[in-house]
């Protein structure tokens, strides 16, 4: 976890998503990371995230990402001081993806909420789907699930490289749910996990 609070102390957090479209053959998953950090503490790792970029590349995509590549990234991410909180959404088929992802933002902002994170970056997908995720969060706070004071708004990964840390995590999630674990376990210690049933 984030270092000993201080009287000016607060969390953020940054959020992305990794799925697994279900075939007649196999469920989907859908998974949301959320990594917490004291904003104050970031530029550090924002700075250690770019080194790791190669060529012309603006940003670490896990997707797009060797084995190799993806470890070196895994090791750097379980070697600096910041907490992952996941969401794993099951079965997900092809329709069903926007409904995963309600039922894991919804739950992914309830567990920030309790670890005290204030305020929250979402990766944008664009205008429409940004206001989808907006009425959420208004729903989910009418409901008491959301606090009050859990300020959410978005950004864009080749501004912001903290939110290639939970692009990655996530993405260690998804390798992990196909077989090939050996990404989460080297953030395990870093990582918690939680599953909702995508109703």
């Amino acid at each position: 976890m984030p270092s000993a609070p201080s009287p000016t102390f607060t969390l953020s957090a940054w959020i992305d998503e990794s799925i697994i479209v279900g075939r007649d053959d196999r469920s989907g998953t859908y998974t949301m990371a959320a990594a917490i950090a004291d904003p104050v503490e970031c530029d550090d790792i924002r700075a250690g995230l770019r080194s790791l970029t190669v060529g012309r590349a603006e940003r670490l995509h896990w997707a797009h990402e060797s084995p190799k590549r993806r470890d070196a990234i895994a090791a750097f991410i379980a070697s600096i001081d910041i907490a992952v909180v996941t969401v794993i959404g099951k079965p997900v088929m092809g329709p069903k993806q926007e409904r995963a992802r309600r039922c894991c933002l919804e739950r992914l902002l309830y567990e920030l909420g309790h670890c005290g994170v204030t305020d929250v970056l979402l990766e944008s997908r664009s205008a429409a789907p940004d206001r989808r995720d907006i009425r959420l969060v208004d729903s989910a706070r009418n409901k008491g699930m959301v606090t009050a004071g859990l300020q959410v708004g978005f950004g864009r990964p080749k501004e912001e490289p903290m939110l290639w840390v939970p692009d990655a995590v996530a993405g260690a999630v998804t390798a992990a749910e196909l077989g090939e674990p050996r990404w989460l376990l080297a953030v395990s210690e870093i990582v918690s996990r939680h599953t909702v049933n995508v109703r």
